[in-house]
């Protein structure tokens, strides 16, 4: 198992994670058929998140296995105070028993630790959906600060 950044010859398979991610995602109103997808914006946006944040891959025998995406993003009152906020954090259903979700996360939470260390960022997050099968975060070091919450989802 090997987590490394995506680069933009990876875009293809990251587009096929963020079409199943999107087809597992909660929210039912926001799930496009496949021929409502923009894969021109998709791209512009991977490039946009290249250069603003980090895209991660989790891979076995170069098969994309998982994936975690992240943007920073200025504080809307203090634009000098930085966090990078995840997007997408997903791995394959025949992977979650894997160690590619945990190790998404530990490289995430080392390249996160490297930008504090450097000023380059203030802080950094992690979103869990409510039937998420990570547990326990707190123990690596994550407290819980606010909950989200979606009107009208069904």
């Amino acid at each position: 198992m090997l987590v490394r950044p995506a680069t933009q010859a990876d875009d293809d398979h990251i587009i096929d994670c963020l079409r199943k991610f999107a087809e597992e995602q909660p929210i039912s109103k926001l799930k496009a058929e496949a021929n409502q997808y923009n894969d021109h914006h998709v791209r512009k946006i991977l490039d946009a998140i290249r250069q603003r944040g980090v895209i991660l891959i989790a891979e076995i025998d170069s098969e994309i296995t998982g994936l975690l995406m992240a943007v920073v993003n200025p504080d809307i009152w203090l634009p000098q105070i930085k966090t990078m906020n995840e997007l997408v954090w997903w791995v394959h259903p025949e992977h979650r028993n894997s160690s590619a979700g945990l190790r998404l996360l530990k490289e995430y939470t080392k390249i996160c630790e490297k930008k504090v260390k450097r000023k380059e960022i203030h802080t950094f997050t992690m979103t869990l959906l409510e039937d998420s099968p990570v547990t326990n975060i707190e123990k690596r070091g994550w407290s819980s600060i606010e909950t989200n919450y979606v009107y009208g989802v069904k």
